[in-house]
């Protein structure tokens, strides 16, 4: 699971908890609800509630703090990046807080960073509630069901389903083919060290192997499909029939209710 202390994202948590054994769908849908209300706000109170809810929600589904910090590390550089810019870039009209070397730091770029870099980690966060607590299995076969309208209008429902299946598997397999590629190339001498230009220019050595490798595994999978009958456009089963029960409608229903009462006070 952990390769040189981080964790690919999207990596399935198989834990025994009440989210867990929830369908996806029921999670899918209220997650939806945050995204679109977060886009709508500005308020920090909304954005803090919903991401202590959600760590509540994970720490309560047996996640480990030290498996969300793994997780979340790697957003960290994008986080300060997106502080940085706006630092720099954002509401250079509004009240100056701090002159350093020419540079004026103002109240709007702190308040514009701050806020940014807030929403940046609540759609990562809304990200491990899904992929920590539903197989790629669980979520494909959500994802059908809940396009399914959509076949009506000759949208490949299926089709997109199993390619959501087949690039979450893909993700941590290719990471794993990084490492034992980075592995070999460091015992053959390869030094990845240095300035900017020149571990670019060796990183070749590990993208190359990795772009071959993983074209060899697209070609054995779609060998393997079409092995297996697989007719694009035919109508399918499901190896395993889920049950959107009593649990999912009270657990959507409520969460969501929630969430709107939320936004509504944080206005």
């Amino acid at each position: 699971m952990f390769q040189n202390g981080f964790m690919m994202l999207g990596r399935y948590r198989p834990r025994d908890s009440f989210l867990h054994r929830l369908d996806a769908r029921a999670k899918i849908l209220p997650v939806t609800l945050v995204l679109v209300l977060a886009l709508l706000t500005r308020s920090f109170a909304f954005y803090g509630a919903i991401l202590a809810g959600l760590v509540a929600a994970l720490m309560f589904s047996h996640v480990s703090p030290r498996t969300l910090w793994v997780s979340f590390r790697p957003i960290l550089v994008l986080v300060l990046i997106t502080v940085g810019y706006h630092l720099v870039f954002s509401a250079r009209d509004s009240r100056p807080l701090v002159d350093l070397f020419g540079w004026t730091l103002t109240a709007g770029a702190v308040h514009e960073a701050g806020f940014f870099s807030l929403r940046l980690v609540l759609f990562v966060s809304v990200a491990f509630l899904i992929t920590l607590t539903s197989s790629p299995s669980e979520l494909a076969e959500a994802f059908a069901k809940l396009t399914a309208p959509l076949a009506r209008l000759r949208v490949p429902v299926s089709e997109l389903a199993m390619i959501l299946f087949i690039a979450i598997r893909f993700i941590p397999i290719l990471f794993e083919e990084f490492l034992a590629i980075r592995n070999a190339q460091t015992i053959r001498g390869v030094d990845f060290t240095g300035s900017f230009i020149s571990r670019l220019r060796k990183s070749i050595a590990i993208v190359i192997p990795v772009f071959v490798s993983a074209i060899q595994r697209a070609d054995d999978l779609a060998l393997a499909i079409e092995v297996r009958g697989y007719v694009a456009g035919r109508r399918r089963t499901f190896y395993s029939r889920t049950r959107f029960g009593r649990p999912e409608w009270s657990f959507m229903l409520l969460t969501a209710a929630g969430i709107a009462i939320l936004y509504r006070v944080t206005l």
